[in-house]
């Protein structure tokens, strides 16, 4: 079936094809918007070439029942809004005042209402396109933000993905009269605003079938009246050639400020929340186990009973990370994995097996559909839980464990705080984009690579370094790169050739191996890197951290060896 916009894009174009068949069936516009307040999203507005559909939200109690000839007679205007009203003559003297929408557009059915669309020409500037602006009222109470490359006010559901609830849509060429433009919502938000409210939707809308060059007029057209409970309109057709709808569609909800008492008070209700069953070291007893993470199967520190204590570990294969570290934009590892605003892992480590492990009283924390992905990955532990989580979690001590690539970020942190002039600000997004690679994975190691380059190697600054360089009487050609420039510098300085090597050879190394490791250039280099990284350090992922423990070293040297920066 097809979707809100499809439909409206063939109500409110001439097809080319059967188009006389399509010139007498403008009905069909009532039939539209009949089956879309029915459906997941509701019309607001919509305007193209043949059609006209602009709604207005009204106090429930002026269309129980409505007032049908007072709303056929009244009209909608879409840049009608808040105004200071002047007034003056007659008996009484000159008024100031700050006047609502719908005030002066006609009808008792109005009064009260809430305008929900407005677009506001800026008259005498015409560089500016007029844009759909929607109620503030409604997008804040709803908890909604505008993302322009969604064309749509959003929000973050309980799974932490970008929920598109109000659409802004606008299709078609440049020409202003064949743009096709809606504002559609879910039915869902509407609803509770409308419940909230005690309003109902009261959508105005005019359908009209004719091509330009050989519209017949009206006068003989066969014209009829409809007349529901909640449609309403007047028709008229000239068979072949033309055809017009045009009144009013009413769409109410029955929730109730007691359905949402009730919905809200189901999702407190932790009876029914469910818990995933993990295979655990029971810590306190000394075995494995398989357990659920529910609170009747484990317990704290402080609780007498021969259960598992929460901070009982659970490992897991290293392929659980990829789908985090494969998104950065939902996923965050700081201080643990967060889901953007969903819910929040507090701790996790990697064994020196290769196991992640977390501990089971945090899972039982994560949403139920969560917990089963972790639990897809759960294994039986092959080895200890890291130092580092020892030491923090059990302990309560920080870890005496060096970690190079914390410290490596450190720098790097440290040198955008800095902004020495040789040096390219690298930022949180590039700084956090870098981790090492969980799995024995190709694709992830030259990721990871890549990732690392563009922290420690990109971030030197040509223009700054040649400035350096000349301040030095140094001489160097203008195609050289960064880690060349650096080289002469240190030179310049003073430095040894062995010094200069120690500095620049895990930099040259990483740089050398960005394209081979992501399959740019000859396949066999890739094949070559990666068994050359295997025999020298066992895994894709040791190769890693002891390469940026070389990094590491290699930048605290060459920062601390140049002139006027403090050692970050």
């Amino acid at each position: 079936m097809k979707g809100i916009v499809d439909r409206l894009r063939d109500i409110s174009r001439s097809p080319k094809d059967d188009v006389h068949d399509w010139l007498e069936r403008a009905q069909d516009g009532a039939t539209f918007l009949k089956d879309i307040c029915k459906g997941p999203e509701v019309l607001l507005y919509g305007r193209g070439p043949h059609t006209l559909v602009h709604g207005v939200l009204v106090p429930m109690k002026n269309v129980c029942p409505p007032e049908k000839d007072d709303l056929l007679n009244s009209y909608i205007t879409t840049d009608h809004t808040w105004c200071i009203q002047r007034v003056y003559g007659g008996e009484s003297s000159r008024r100031v005042y700050l006047e609502p929408p719908l005030t002066s557009e006609g009808g008792r059915t109005m009064e009260g209402g809430e305008k929900l669309i407005f677009l506001r020409p800026f008259e005498g500037v015409d560089s500016v396109k007029t844009p759909i602006e929607i109620s503030q009222k409604l997008v804040h109470s709803l908890g909604l933000y505008f993302v322009e490359e969604r064309h749509a006010y959003c929000r973050l559901d309980t799974k932490g993905d970008i929920q598109r609830v109000i659409k802004v849509h606008e299709d078609g060429p440049d020409q202003e009269l064949d743009t096709v433009r809606f504002v559609s919502i879910l039915a869902k938000d509407l609803a509770i605003y409308m419940a909230l409210t005690s309003t109902a939707l009261v959508l105005k809308f005019d359908f009209t079938r004719f091509l330009m060059n050989s519209f017949p007029g009206w006068e003989n057209a066969t014209r009829q009246s409809h007349d529901a409970p909640d449609l309403f309109y007047h028709s008229g057709i000239v068979p072949k050639q033309a055809s017009f709808i045009n009144g009013f569609l009413i769409c109410r909800t029955e929730l109730t400020e007691v359905d949402l008492i009730a919905e809200w008070e189901a999702e407190e209700d932790q009876s029914k929340k469910q818990y995933a069953t993990f295979k655990i070291f029971d810590r306190k007893n000394g075995r494995l186990v398989e357990t659920s993470c529910s609170p009747q199967h484990i317990v704290n520190y402080f609780t007498k009973s021969d259960l598992p204590w929460e901070i009982s570990p659970a490992f897991f294969k290293p392929e659980v990370l990829v789908r985090y570290k494969n998104d950065p934009e939902k996923y965050s590892f700081k201080g643990g994995i967060s889901c953007r605003n969903a819910w929040h892992l507090e701790t996790f480590d990697i064994n020196e097996e290769g196991q992640v492990h977390t501990y089971i009283g945090y899972l039982a924390r994560l949403p139920y559909e969560e917990q089963l992905y972790w639990q897809s990955f759960n294994e039986w532990p092959k080895g200890n839980i890291s130092k580092r989580a020892f030491e923090n979690d059990y302990l309560g001590e920080f870890s005496t464990e060096y970690d190079p690539l914390d410290h490596l970020k450190a720098r790097i942190r440290r040198l955008d705080e800095l902004s020495p002039p040789w040096w390219k600000t690298r930022g949180p997004e590039i700084i956090d984009a870098v981790h090492y690679p969980v799995t024995d994975s190709i694709e992830e190691w030259g990721d990871e690579l890549l990732s690392l380059d563009q922290l420690v190697v990109e971030g030197f600054y040509l223009k700054g370094l040649k400035k350096l360089v000349d301040g030095r009487g140094a001489q160097y050609e203008e195609s050289w790169g960064s880690l060349k420039l650096v080289e002469v510098l240190l030179k310049a300085m003073g430095h040894t050739e062995g010094e200069i090597n120690a500095s620049l050879q895990p930099l040259k190394e990483l740089h050398g191996l960005r394209n081979p490791a992501k399959a740019h250039g000859e396949p066999r280099r890739r094949t070559q890197a990666v068994k050359e990284a295997r025999a020298k350090s066992g895994t894709l992922r040791q190769h890693v951290k002891e390469l940026t423990s070389k990094l590491d070293d290699a930048m605290g040297s060459i920062i601390g060896s140049f002139p006027g920066n403090e050692s970050p």
